[in-house]
């Protein structure tokens, strides 16, 4: 039993183990993850192809390739942590906590990186202005407004989303930016502005003059009457839409000057959809966590070489 706690423990087994995750992490980001065979095959010589897929190094993070090296690195950490905080309790005076608040941090950082690997969710979505989209937990992201903004010479400056959370259809975050370099954070997830796109919208002129805006596969209700935008026609000119609701609606092409219901068609209109991206982290938190006892464990560490030295 001491024999395998000295090994467990040992510094050999720790620079062995480092030297192995940061090769095999470095060259995993090299290799495409989660990829079928074929694309293998097709991106790579036969052998090689081989190699990726029998070994497991296609899907390298839960393999047991990275697994049970990370486990070991992980044992090897906790031991080494315990010995020393048994020594270090042990003495009456000169006692030296910052490797093991270091020591603390790089455990929490490998479980927090664990975490993140089997927790991580992420989708996408592509919004034009007034849509929705539900979330998990019931809540729904507005989307209020989309902008592109631009420098005073024409350069690209900033594409900003701009939304609004609901809960229950009452509003908990109103007016939220979301901007290319400052994701928004809620409930456990980051908002990220992903993209943009160019999408169809269709003017559409009420009784009184007032222009309403309608996305392409949006729907709004006017006067009792939906009105659904479905495509704009090949000719970039006239629009394809549902006039009603469910089995009484009806299909028409329009162009501009032709009155749909009690609507008048104004025209197409180019407006831009952003496109948002939603990630679940739920080891962010404590991998944050162990990056401040990381740094905390090494500053103090270097504090007490500095004050020992004068």
């Amino acid at each position: 039993m001491k024999k395998f706690i000295a090994w467990i423990s040992s510094m050999r087994l720790a620079i062995v183990l480092i030297a192995y995750l940061v090769a095999t992490c470095i060259a995993a980001t090299l290799v495409p993850q989660g990829l079928s065979e074929e694309a293998y095959d097709a991106m790579y010589p036969r052998l090689v192809a081989l190699l990726v897929v029998q070994t497991g190094f296609g899907r390298f993070f839960s393999s047991i390739l990275f697994i049970i090296p990370a486990f070991l690195f992980f044992a090897n950490l906790s031991a080494c942590t315990v010995k020393r905080l048994v020594r270090e309790a042990r003495k009456k005076r000169g006692r030296r906590h910052g490797p093991d608040i270091l020591h603390v941090g790089l455990m929490a950082l490998v479980v927090g990186s664990v975490w993140s690997f089997s927790g991580h969710r992420q989708g996408f979505v592509t919004l034009s202005p007034g849509d929705s989209v539900n979330l998990p937990g019931g809540s729904v992201l507005h989307l209020d407004d989309f902008r592109f903004e631009r420098y005073p010479d024409g350069r690209p400056r900033d594409w900003v989303s701009v939304v609004t959370v609901l809960e229950g259809g009452a509003p908990v975050l109103e007016k939220a930016e979301i901007r290319v370099n400052s994701p928004l954070r809620y409930s456990g997830l980051t908002f990220y502005q992903a993209s943009y796109e160019e999408a169809p919208a269709l003017a559409l002129a009420d009784p009184a003059g007032g222009e309403i805006i309608l996305a392409q596969g949006e729907e709004r209700v006017v006067g009792g009457t939906a009105y659904y935008f479905m495509s704009p026609e090949a000719d970039g000119i006239r629009a394809v839409m549902r006039v009603g609701a469910g089995a009484e609606g009806k299909t028409v092409r329009a162009g501009p000057g032709d009155g749909v219901g009690e609507l008048e068609v104004v025209g197409l209109r180019a407006g831009l959809a952003t496109g948002i991206e939603a990630v679940s982290d739920p080891g962010y938190p404590l991998v944050m966590v162990a990056l401040a006892l990381i740094a905390l464990g090494t500053a103090w560490t270097f504090a007490q070489k500095l004050k020992e030295g004068v």
